[in-house]
């Protein structure tokens, strides 16, 4: 008879976050690991990483067993090496971005760098990756300038709200939520950002786009 060989599969995990500080009005605690049962939907809690300040936004990388957060009123972000059999994490390193607030992480085509928006200083910082998924040194960090919108209070400066790379990883939008415009870069070689033609794509006045995202066909 036909035997039937069983294979085997890893673990899925979920990773979450959130606002740890008062003045985000935070109940979180730090960023909480589960294994999900594929077949019940059940989540098993595995480990609690405390000691951050709002780990407000997660990504994880590709090609490499590693995660990475965005700290909301933060100023820096923070690799995290993913043990594959367990799901458990573990700080690698953590890198100031040159920025506060940041929203949103990216990563582009290569896996070499890491691009983060800082939402209250205006800025787009970009971090490169080591082989090992540690993060270097800040290597490029640009502001974002045009007329802010009409509104009194959301719209007084630039405010980029998000990480959006295309699906093959070459282009970048930030849309910017202060500016009323969407921002279009490429990460170069060296890891500066390069703005796209056009370099950016207005919106209606006071519409305020905070995100991005790319159907698969494009």
């Amino acid at each position: 008879g036909r035997r039937r060989v069983s294979q085997h599969r890893p673990a899925m995990h979920a990773y979450v976050g959130g606002y740890t500080s008062k003045d985000r009005n935070g109940r979180g605690d730090g960023i909480n690991v589960y294994r999900v049962d594929e077949a019940t939907g059940a989540w098993t809690h595995v480990q609690h990483l405390g000691d951050l300040v709002n780990p407000s936004w997660l990504t994880l990388d590709p090609r490499r067993p590693v995660l990475y957060s965005a700290h909301g009123e933060g100023h820096e972000a923070t690799a995290y090496a993913i043990e594959p059999a367990t799901g458990r994490l573990r700080v690698l390193d953590r890198q100031p971005t040159q920025g506060r607030n940041g929203v949103r992480l990216g990563i582009e085509a290569t896996g070499r760098y890491l691009v983060c928006a800082n939402y209250s200083s205006g800025t787009v910082a970009v971090l490169p990756i080591e082989p090992d998924g540690a993060l270097g040194p800040l290597r490029d960090l640009v502001p974002l300038t045009g007329k802010t919108g009409p509104h009194p209070t959301e719209q007084t400066s630039a405010h980029p709200h998000d990480v959006a790379f295309d699906p093959r990883g070459r282009f970048c939008l930030v849309p910017d939520k202060g500016l009323d415009a969407v921002f279009v870069f490429r990460v170069d070689a060296g890891g500066k950002l390069v703005p796209a033609t056009p370099a950016s794509v207005a919106s209606r006045p006071g519409a305020g786009p905070r995100h991005a995202g790319f159907h698969p066909s494009g």
